[in-house]
């Protein structure tokens, strides 16, 4: 048997295995010999039919287990004792494998170059105050009762945060929004909608949120947006549009009382404990928000002490990924998917970008892990399966059981811990700056 080696790029290399024909026709004789033992046929005693009679009818089961075997040998041989570490196998070209005729099997593989660990101890990570402020604290309870709120039909003019039901319908030039944007439609007319006047928030054209304030039902009145150059739609981007717009109706935003009865709905006793309780989910929500940008801070100097090619399968399959979730998320928001394809290209690019970074990142984490001996115990996998069927609402049971059938998951699982395990270890030894104190409102 022959092993060839050929580099492709510097993460990809072609690793040949070539089988004399003795060698192939040696693992078709094995072959036979235990399909022979295991055969029933009529008139014969096991291991007793002709070799002939076997192989006419066991013809294609055979052939498929020598192409396996020959195959597993030539991975055996020539890809699992390579002297680098193998990240993926690209391709596998095996041809047509014949006893008694030389078998060549190609692999295509994608290794994880050799680098050196940059200095992970003492990396800077800049702090930010997790504790609420009191503006935060405002703002939240005025969304909480904003939930809570009534919306009354009035005869006065729309206040900001009432809701008014409305038409619109939008030229530029003499020419239909509507006609331009057709896959749009909140850009172009609508015959009857409901918008909050004045929300900072909501989606829509910005000029007819903001036009409403001040209008009562029956109000009529033309107002102009000028979208900015870089909108999508691209077919509004810099353009000036003028809208005819009508208040059909007026709901006043009426607050609830915070009374005893609203404080006994939301199991607080009063207004001072509700604010304590505000201030402690908006801390934990902060505290989660800073955790995850001390991660990408330390990333962000991790790839940027060190240089070394990623390898290309590894950021295809996460470019798609990554993607997937961009495109997944947008649609949500209402962008529509011609839009996104008009995009592909841009998008791609930076898909693409992301995805070397995550690889070459957890290249990086991989190796420090390895350098500092990081295992995964009994209890991180536990944890880990509770917080996934917590978020997936399974009996842990049940996801354990699924688990035990599915290796793949458990060992992406397993290297997710380590990954996390890892950074852990690099946040607690990092530099860090304080965070600057809160400023209170007076």
């Amino acid at each position: 048997m022959k092993t060839d080696l050929k580099d492709i790029s510097a993460t990809r290399k072609a690793i040949t295995v070539t089988f004399t024909p003795e060698q192939v026709s040696m693992h078709e004789a094995k072959l036979l010999k235990e399909f022979k033992q295991q055969a029933k046929i009529p008139g014969f005693r096991a291991g007793k039919a002709p070799d002939s009679m076997v192989r006419s009818r066991f013809a294609k089961d055979m052939k498929k287990e020598l192409k396996q075997r020959v195959v597993s040998q030539a991975h055996k041989e020539g890809v699992a004792v390579a002297d680098f570490e193998v990240f993926n196998i690209v391709d596998m070209d095996d041809g047509e494998i014949v006893s008694g005729q030389e078998a060549t099997i190609t692999f295509t593989i994608d290794i994880i170059p050799d680098f050196e660990l940059p200095a992970y101890e003492g990396l800077k990570v800049k702090e930010s105050s997790s504790k609420a402020s009191e503006e935060e604290i405002a703002k939240t309870l005025d969304q909480l009762l904003s939930q809570r709120a009534e919306f009354k039909v009035s005869d006065k003019a729309a206040d900001k945060g009432d809701y008014v039901q409305c038409g619109y319908e939008g030229k530029i030039g003499e020419e239909l929004v509507a006609d331009l944007v057709p896959d749009a439609t909140m850009y172009g007319s609508q015959e009857t909608t409901w918008e909050e006047a004045g929300s900072e928030d909501a989606p829509g054209v910005r000029a007819i949120i903001n036009g409403l304030v001040g209008m009562k039902a029956g109000d009529t009145k033309e107002v102009t947006m000028e979208y900015p150059e870089d909108f999508k739609p691209e077919l509004l981007a810099g353009k000036t549009a003028v809208y005819s717009l009508e208040a059909k109706e007026v709901r006043e935003k009426v607050m609830p009382e915070m009374d005893e009865a609203f404080f006994t709905s939301l199991q607080v006793k009063d207004k001072a404990e509700l604010l304590e309780r505000l201030a402690e989910n908006i801390t934990n929500q902060k505290k989660q928000q800073n955790a995850n940008a001390e991660r990408q801070q330390i990333t962000e100097e991790l790839l940027n002490c060190v240089d070394f090619p990623v390898p290309q399968s590894g950021i295809d399959s996460e470019t798609d990924s990554v993607l997937r979730d961009f495109m997944q998320r947008n649609m949500q928001q209402g962008v529509s998917k011609d839009d996104l394809e008009k995009h592909k290209e841009s998008l791609h690019n930076g898909a693409s970008k992301a995805a070397h970074d995550r690889i070459k990142s957890r290249l990086i984490l991989t190796k420090i892990a390895e350098k500092e001996k990081i295992q995964v115990e009994n209890e991180d996998f536990s944890r880990m399966i509770m917080i996934e069927a917590q978020q997936s609402g399974q009996n842990p049971e049940k996801l354990v059981k699924e688990l035990r059938k599915d290796q793949n998951r458990i060992n992406n699982m397993r290297r997710e811990i380590i990954l996390g395990k890892t950074m852990d270890l690099l946040l607690e030894k990092a530099e860090r700056e304080p965070a600057e104190p809160v400023k209170e409102s007076d």
